[in-house]
């Protein structure tokens, strides 16, 4: 079955100059995938390397520690290992925006953490910055073939996604967003036992270690993982690591698998994803309970509990000693926190993580200026000198992201939100 899956690979690599671009996690299969396909131009003489080949990874920010660093190392040694042997092979780590990130999204612009029926991580975070990548590819590329190490044995869901798309004579599937791309995936009719042996069978041809890969599939699950030996032998292959914040599962089995094992840098990690899951539920009174439509019902966290969740997150970051958020994440953050109902004055920030370190807040004059000249104008045009700060913010978070369209929807929103407040107040006064 190997032999096949490296001669089709061949094929299709001398077929076309086409580009391809290999989906890489640092899982199992796609350590598969990566490592057939540095065999097949391995074998190839130097002159035909021609072909430009892309190792892409997505860091969510919030990946597993452990997940983390292998990916790096791994990524290191395959770049090196192209270098020496003229494989024409690059690898890339993409990341989302700051301003897409995780901590962004939720304590900036106040999205609940994710569930089944709101998943809006994976693509802010796993799918746009590698849509990005290729789309700045295809640019002078023309078109690329997308290799993946899809198997159907993983879901159901993947069986039938592989099912439903039509494929060329070379086993070749359109690209569902991107129509110069095309899909091959050719290890979808492996099971897990086969993977796991070519990986602990063969070497890696890039000198990565994949006991190690093996050994970190073994710990998230909680030690309990047995030598694969034949099909019937239950394999660490059911492990699957995601993000360490995910709220999308009711349960973390691969954390609390390497917290069980040893990996105390879990044991913080998966406290905070219950505090995720503390603030997400409506019950609890982090959210309001008025959509950003304008519609009633479970909102955006309210600004008090994006401070709060904030204060914990930094308490974490220190606690762990992983580095958590960025600077920039904090900066955006603070620019959503401007235009957000019940605005903060644009120092919240800047007072949380100096109260997190027990220094006093430094003098600043100019921002005491900006405020009596925002309170003159807001009086001016009879507005509240809230509504006055989260429409000038808007339009700052607009600008800094160099794109206007959506901007006057929004600020329509801040003015029927500001109207709304005025109607309130006017019947509670006549009330």
């Amino acid at each position: 079955m190997i032999q096949k899956i490296l001669e089709n690979l061949h094929r299709l690599y001398s077929m076309d100059s086409r580009p391809w671009i290999v989906g890489y996690s640092g899982g199992k299969d796609s350590s598969m995938i990566a490592s057939l396909v540095f065999e097949v131009v391995m074998a190839l003489p130097l002159e035909q390397r021609n072909k430009e080949i892309c190792i892409v990874c997505t860091d969510t920010r919030v990946e597993i520690p452990a997940v983390v660093a292998r990916v790096q190392s791994e990524l290191d040694l395959m770049q090196a290992c192209s270098d020496t042997h003229g494989l024409n092979i690059s690898s890339h780590l993409l990341k989302p925006t700051a301003q897409q990130s995780f901590w962004v999204n939720i304590i900036g612009r106040g999205y609940p953490p994710p569930n089944r029926t709101f998943r809006w991580c994976t693509q802010r975070l796993k799918i746009d910055p590698v849509s990005e990548f290729i789309r700045g590819k295809l640019g002078h590329w023309g078109e690329a073939i997308i290799v993946l190490g899809a198997r159907r044995s993983e879901s159901g869901s993947r069986a039938q996604t592989l099912d439903a798309r039509a494929k060329s004579e070379f086993g070749l599937r359109r690209h569902d967003d991107l129509p110069r791309c095309w899909i091959s995936t050719p290890i979808e009719h492996i099971s897990t036992f086969e993977v796991w042996d070519y990986l602990m069978e063969r070497p890696c041809p890039w000198d990565g270690d994949n006991q190690t890969l093996f050994q970190l599939y073994r710990d998230a699950s909680g030690g309990e993982c047995p030598l694969v030996v034949d099909q019937s032998t239950p394999s660490c292959g059911n492990s699957r690591f995601g993000c360490w914040t995910c709220t999308v599962v009711e349960k973390d089995k691969a954390s609390e698998g390497l917290l069980a094992t040893g990996d105390q840098r879990m044991e913080s990690l998966l406290r905070f994803r219950e505090t995720l899951l503390h603030f997400r539920d409506p019950e609890n009174g982090y959210r309001d309970m008025v959509r950003k439509n304008g519609q009633e019902g479970p909102g955006p966290l309210k600004i008090e509990a994006r401070k709060e969740l904030l204060t914990k997150l930094l308490a974490l970051q220190d606690e762990s000693g992983l580095p958590v958020i960025s600077e920039e994440e904090l900066h955006w953050i603070q620019t959503f926190w401007n235009s957000a109902r019940n605005p903060d004055d644009g120092t919240g920030v800047v007072n949380i993580i100096f109260q997190q370190k027990g220094d006093a807040m430094p003098d600043r004059k100019d921002e005491a200026e900006l405020r009596e000249i925002e309170e003159r104008v807001a009086t001016e045009k009879e507005i509240s000198i809230e509504t006055l700060r989260r429409l000038v913010s808007k339009v700052e978070e607009y600008g800094e992201s160099h794109r206007a369209v959506g901007l006057p929807d929004e600020l329509l929103q801040i003015l029927q939100d500001d109207l709304r407040e005025r109607q309130l107040e006017k019947e509670q006064t006549n009330a």
